[in-house]
């Protein structure tokens, strides 16, 4: 870790040599980004006109990748410096995207508010922070009458106090309103800081960090989450937690570890209920563990590690199923979610099985206009939704320009071969034996959860909005860590001059599935700037 924070003719670029120094140094910038933008929302910059707006941050975003492109042409920085530049640029993504887009944009069940001057109660995930902001209390009617109010509230609670700070700041109602946008702002930039530190957990370097982390800072799919004004990406940031202290727990097996790992679980599932999917490969972790610990005979081991998961019980329970426990014993209502009915043009289930989960036929994927049409006689295959939101929301645009149109089809049939791959390489790089034995269960069952939760969510709410790409967003950090893995194991420049032919098949494989995901990001992120829909 020496001269860490040094360029290599000596001078320092940052003040400090430690890693730890250099995530605090995220952080600080993350929270000097995030409070600008909020700033900004209520300046002239915020009212002048798109394409002002779009030019300034054009020419900022610019030099952020000069200034990355100029260092290590200079070779005057280290992995580092690399990485703090791509969060910082990323950052700058979200930031801009936040200024770009107003507070019903792009929304999922967002709802509306009518502020204080009224005492109407309104529906969606705004309504929801209404209610609580007009009567200082959690909803005190069946969350199942009012849409959205059926979510667990901590997503609610916090959004409500960051926006009686901005009222109390001076803020007026409209602007403090707008600025709910921060909070996912700000959580969608920590999520790459996790990213890079699961990442590094995992001692991946060099390319495979650089390519995984790009993957979770330039996918487009958490830039527009950040935002949104829903609980998606604070439940994004809590499972990337869990997975982020999951991976240390299985190297440094102890209480706190435990005590986080339950708080994280806990707080999770009271931001959605959903992010519970990962105490299944968590507790198949716990359970090899536990077993380790029986064939060692040691008493004494076994009592405290029985000691240990109670406590571990008793901190994430209570927390996690306080929301579910409230509505069971004050309303009798089971966890559920309201549905449209099935006169919707969105109801799936008359469509067979295969039709909704099996290999999507080329008529669904759309390649000529590859964008999520809504209605179930469009599209209802859950994996053609799912690509197709992952990169362009649920936007249908009308009148798109011929040349953006074609970077649109040629990104979403990268997306699509790449996406495959990725996954093929995930599930490739944790069955090679060079990955241990623990990362490869708790990593792989935990992938396979999410898919199957997802593929039995859209059975029980057979709808195309249940398909969206958002409730698995958490395959991306899967996905960085296979691309990640995928470096480490089979690229690098020796392999490609190895005799034997299958390692340099794999070299040869990873700079093809390299290039494909940086080709699809810089792509994607060009057609959102030029879109113009913001």
């Amino acid at each position: 870790m020496k001269n860490f924070f040094k360029f290599t003719n000596g001078a320092p670029l940052f003040p400090t040599n430690t890693t730890k120094k250099t995530h605090l140094l995220m952080v600080l910038s993350i929270i000097a980004f995030c409070l600008a933008t909020a700033a900004a929302q209520g300046s002239k910059f915020f009212y002048c006109s798109h394409y002002t707006k779009l030019l300034v941050l054009a020419c900022v975003f610019c030099g952020c990748i000069g200034v990355l492109v100029f260092f290590n042409a200079t070779r005057r920085m280290d992995e580092n410096h690399i990485v703090f530049l791509m969060i910082l640029t990323g950052t700058f993504l979200r930031c801009g995207y936040v200024l770009l887009s107003g507070l019903y944009e792009r929304q999922h069940d967002a709802g509306a508010f009518t502020g204080m001057g009224t005492d109407f109660v309104n529906p969606g995930h705004i309504g929801y922070i209404e209610y609580i902001y007009k009567f200082h209390r959690l909803p005190d009617l069946n969350p199942y009458q009012l849409f959205a109010y059926y979510h667990p509230p901590l997503h609610h609670i916090l959004s409500y106090l960051w926006l009686q700070l901005n009222i109390w700041l001076g803020v007026t109602e409209e602007l403090a309103f707008e600025n709910l946008q921060i909070l996912p702002l700000f959580y969608s930039c920590l999520c790459m800081v996790v990213t890079w530190k699961i990442l590094k957990v995992l001692q991946i370097r060099g390319s495979g960090l650089y390519i995984g982390l790009g993957f979770v800072v330039f996918h487009p799919a958490t830039i527009i989450m950040a935002g949104s004004v829903n609980n998606d990406m604070l439940t994004i940031l809590f499972m990337c937690l869990i997975i982020y202290e999951s991976l240390k727990w299985i190297r440094n097996k102890n209480l706190p570890g435990l005590i986080r790992l339950a708080l994280y679980i806990g707080f999770g599932m009271v931001t959605k209920l959903n992010s519970a999917v990962l105490a299944i490969p968590l507790g198949t972790i716990f359970l090899m563990h536990f077993i380790s610990v029986l064939r060692s005979g040691d008493r004494m081991a076994v009592l405290k590690w029985v000691r240990n998961y109670c406590i571990f019980a008793a901190v994430a329970a209570p927390i996690g199923l306080s929301w579910v426990a409230r509505n069971l014993v004050r309303f009798g209502e089971k966890p559920g979610v309201p549905v449209p009915g099935e006169t919707s043009p969105m109801y799936t289930a008359p469509y067979s099985l295969w039709s909704r989960l099996g290999i999507p036929a080329l008529t669904d994927w759309n390649f000529p206009f590859p964008f999520h049409p809504v209605s179930a006689k469009a599209c209802n295959n859950t994996w053609a939704i799912m690509f197709h939101t992952s990169l362009f929301a649920e936007e249908y645009p009308a009148g798109m320009p011929d040349i953006l149109l074609v970077l649109c089809q040629v990104t979403f049939a990268l997306a699509v071969v790449f996406g495959i791959a990725a996954a093929v390489l995930f599930v490739a790089v944790l069955l090679n034996k060079k990955t241990e034995r623990e990362d490869r269960v708790f990593l792989l069952t935990g992938y396979a959860v999410t898919l199957v939760s997802f593929a039995a969510f859209v059975l029980i709410y057979p709808y195309t909005c249940s398909s969206d790409f958002r409730y698995v967003a958490i395959c991306l950090i899967y996905m960085a860590i296979g691309i990640g893995l995928g470096n480490k194991h089979y690229f690098s420049q020796l392999m490609m001059h190895e005799t034997n032919w299958l390692d340099r098949i794999r070299a040869a494989g990873m700079h093809i599935i390299n290039g494909g995901i940086v080709t699809i990001l810089v792509f994607v992120n060009l057609i959102y700037v030029f879109w113009g829909r913001w």
